[in-house]
Order: C-alpha cells, then structure tokens, then sequence
C-alpha cells in the first residue's frame, strides 16, 4: 500500500476535526490508520462528509483514498474552519477503484472536507494526507504563495527547493507581525518581485532587528502597566488619579 512520493513530500498528521455520521462500531478515527481491519462507515447509502484537520497548514500535493464501498464523492479544502469559504479541487466523480490517488498542486489549505454523495453504504477504510508543512501559512499570504507556487511546483523533485524554503521562513517567522505587513501583502501584487525581497529581508536578515524591536515593544507595554498600577494607587494615600 505504499506509493512513491517526491523527496519534500510525505503523509502528514491530522485529525478528524467533524463527520456527519458514524455508526457505533465504525467509527470516522479509523480513517486515521492505514489498517484494513478498520474502517468509518455511516451505515447509510448518499450524501455524508468528513471533515479532516492538518495539524499544521501545508501545500497538499495529495490526498490518498483507501475506498471500501463509496461511489461518488468531491473533495473540498481551506486554510481556516470556515467551511462556507472552502475551495472545491476535485469535482463530483465516481470512484473507479478501491485505491484513489488525486494529485492537488500543492494547494494551500488546513482542512480538508470529503464529501461522499454515493455509496453501498458510505464507508472508507483510510486517508493520507500527503504534502509539505508550512508554519504560520494564513490566508494573508496567499498572494505570497501565488508568486511562488510556479517556481516550488517546477522544482518538486529538489528536497532543498529555495522557493519553498522562503516561503516557510516568511510563514513561520513573519505571522506574528501579520497586522503590520497587511498593507504590503494586499498590494503584494503590484510589484512582486521587490515585494518578495523585501519580505525576504523581514524574514532574514532584519529578523533579529524585528526580534528586537517586538521583544522591547512588549516590555515597554508591561513597564507602562506596571507604572499605571503604581501611580493610582498608594497603601498610605489610597487610590490617587
């Protein structure tokens, strides 16, 4: 049951964050092992779905079906929990053999939501969510990714791929100043490439002044607090204003 996987990629862990239906027995966490003496079954014949979290946001490059009796089903995914907003990437189809593999072109995304429209009766022994962790990945850096997603696709097969690595860095290392950088990532578009460098700079070689900068920030926002409690209030004079 093991399928080749280019370097960067592997089968990432997750949980199952909702379902619509599981009978006593079968149970949606056995989705979790690739085990089949298990599996999650609802007992009934149409229209049920499975909700799976990552446990980091990633690029999926693609997501396995070991399929017990589901007909039809689609496949749908998003970065936050807000399933009206999820982005479908594998259309309503029939699933023509027991063991589906569906290629997702590193799309971003949290959640993953299976749908299964048919089946006698709905139930799947395992899912494998395959692809490439990304920290701190957010919405507010999808045009970030829409800029590098071309040149990390076209290097898939190189496990050190510098387009990938940077996103990461930016990801991981810049999500805490998310609300500075709001500005420059909605504009991110209108000038890419000085955008890129300049947000490769926040992320590498300034981020120990950005470090700085937040760490002294915070001090100062405990010192000024510190110094509010201590101006209102005296043991011998009570509260002064």
């Amino acid at each position: 049951m093991e399928i080749e996987l280019e370097p960067r990629v592997k089968a990432l862990p997750y949980k199952v964050k909702a379902t619509s239906r599981e009978s006593p027995s079968q149970k949606a966490a056995h989705v979790l092992e690739a085990d089949l003496r298990s599996h999650w079954s609802t007992a009934t014949n149409t229209k049920e779905w499975i909700l799976l979290e990552l446990d980091e946001p990633c690029l999926l490059s693609h997501v396995r079906i070991y399929n017990k009796t589901v007909l039809e089903w689609e496949i749908a995914v998003g970065l936050r929990y807000k399933p009206e907003t999820f982005v479908k990437v594998r259309s309503r189809c029939e699933a023509p053999r027991r063991d589906m593999v569906y290629p997702m072109n590193y799309t971003p995304c949290r959640y993953v939501r299976i749908s299964c429209l048919r089946g006698n009766p709905i139930a799947i022994f395992f899912i494998q969510l395959i692809g490439v962790s990304v920290t701190g990945l957010e919405p507010e850096f999808q045009p970030v990714v829409n800029h590098l997603l071309p040149h990390i696709i076209s290097h898939k097969q190189d496990a050190h791929d510098m387009h990938l690595q940077l996103l990461q860095d930016m990801t991981d290392r810049l999500l805490v100043f998310l609300p500075q950088l709001e500005a420059d990532l909605t504009s991110f578009p209108d000038a890419a490439e000085p955008n890129i460098r300049f947000l490769a700079m926040l992320a590498g070689p300034f981020y120990p002044i950005l470090q700085i900068v937040k760490e002294r920030t915070e001090l100062k926002a405990v010192i000024l607090d510190g110094d509010l409690i201590s101006c209102t209030f005296d043991p011998d004079m009570g509260f002064q204003t």
